[in-house]
């Protein structure tokens, strides 16, 4: 795929490539990043309708990825506001699969999936950069945690700043944070030139610090997952690194420290109103188990199981919690299909990671699992998969993951 974009037909491999680039890009930064996708898909179509079926590559995991589809699709019947449900059905799953098969059908060789995980790399640059100019501008970034309500001031008088940068809050910006420190980590690991590898630690290292400055507690406690991947999967002397977390606490005192000690809290605020948005979707789901209460409908039917919420006029939109959310959503087949595909992809880069003697697909392997490990245990606390800009990267990544693992299985069958 080498050539110039205007010397070649437009419905060319390499255009739709170049635009998937773009995607990626764009993804923390815009929901422009639509524009370039429609396209992508648009010339995907045309290659299909030229060249029959066998142009796209689906994965090995398509019968749960469908199964998954249709339940969102059939929750729409339970929305109270169908076109709603519907729409947003239209540009999220919808638009998960897109970008999911499209990766997985054009990034058909190393040079491709390398140039997507640059891509990525590069955006994380630029969110880093802007979150950093952001969070020195202390006034208006206190006025922003005044707007939004992003801490319990009662409990946290001196938090004035948390790092979000593009991500529209501190939360979704660390989940972002996260999925993007598990690759650099991985690929840092893994990396044996020495200008590349120092490259990666300060990629690695300025991640890690600037989530750090979300003061997101569940993602520094996935943090620290992805450091147990890398420990077992890796080199156990890694391991060592988690004795940091005391040593740091026990000597730093700022608002890191207090922070984190506060998840041990009985007065913590926000863990008690989680407790209660579970206990109300719980009551959601046994009253909705087959096909959710309909997709993006949560914000919309939860009021009628909080009467405090209905009554202050406040916006839930989701649980804070992963697993609530999506079976709340689109019901329990719904739920078991979402998180078969979720989870699956553990399956396959597990064998990328351990198959392949090429460093950049174990890379890839290690990364895929911390990432999946890392979202796992931060939904447990939260649902930020709920946002386009983090979900989108979340499958972009993995459909990287699944391209790898199908190239690998293509080369053993030869």
């Amino acid at each position: 795929m080498t050539g110039s974009v205007f010397t070649k037909p437009y419905t060319s491999a390499h255009n739709i490539v170049s635009l998937l680039y773009a995607v990626v890009f764009l993804l923390p930064f815009t929901h422009l990043f639509y524009v370039p996708l429609v396209i992508a898909l648009l010339l995907a179509l045309w290659r299909v309708r030229e060249h029959g079926k066998q142009e796209l590559r689906i994965g090995s995991l398509r019968q749960a990825g469908a199964a998954f589809l249709l339940c969102s699709f059939l929750s729409v019947i339970n929305s109270p506001d169908k076109l709603f449900s519907l729409f947003n059905w239209c540009f999220l799953p919808l638009m998960y699969a897109v970008l999911y098969i499209l990766i997985v059908t054009y990034a058909d060789s190393r040079d491709i999936r390398k140039n997507l995980m640059l891509s990525f790399f590069a955006g994380a640059v630029l969110v880093m950069v802007y979150g950093v100019w952001q969070y020195t501008h202390i006034i208006d970034m206190a006025t922003d945690m005044a707007a939004h309500d992003w801490v319990d001031a009662s409990r946290f008088p001196m938090l004035y700043r948390r790092f979000y940068s593009t991500l529209e809050n501190p939360n979704l910006c660390a989940t972002y944070l996260l999925m993007m420190t598990s690759y650099s980590g991985a690929f840092f690991l893994f990396e044996k030139r020495r200008r590349q590898k120092g490259l990666l630690l300060l990629l690695t290292m300025g991640l890690v610090v600037c989530l750090a400055l979300t003061y997101s507690r569940g993602a520094w406690i996935s943090l620290l997952f992805i450091l147990a991947v890398y420990g077992l999967e890796y080199d156990k002397r890694l391991f060592a690194l988690l004795l940091l977390v005391p040593v740091i606490l026990f000597f730093y005192q700022g608002q890191v420290a207090v922070r984190f000690l506060s998840l041990f809290s009985a007065q913590d605020t926000s863990i008690g109103m989680r407790f209660t948005m579970w206990r109300n979707t719980l009551r959601m789901i046994s009253d909705h188990p087959l096909l959710g209460c309909g997709w993006g409908a949560y914000y919309l039917v939860y009021p009628d199981y909080d009467l405090l919420i209905r009554r202050a006029g406040v916006t839930i939109f989701h649980a804070h919690n992963m697993y609530l959310s999506v079976m709340a959503n689109v019901g329990i087949p719904g739920a078991i299909a979402y998180f078969w595909f979720y989870f699956g992809h553990i399956r396959y880069a597990w064998r990328v990671y351990r198959k392949s003697q090429d460093t950049f697909y174990k890379a890839i392997g290690l990364g895929t699992i911390a990432a999946i490990t890392a979202v796992a245990v931060n939904g447990i606390g939260d649902y930020t998969l709920f946002s386009i800009a983090v979900s989108m990267c979340f499958w972009a990544l993995m459909a990287i993951g699944m391209s790898s693992y199908e190239d690998r299985l293509e080369t053993d069958n030869r």
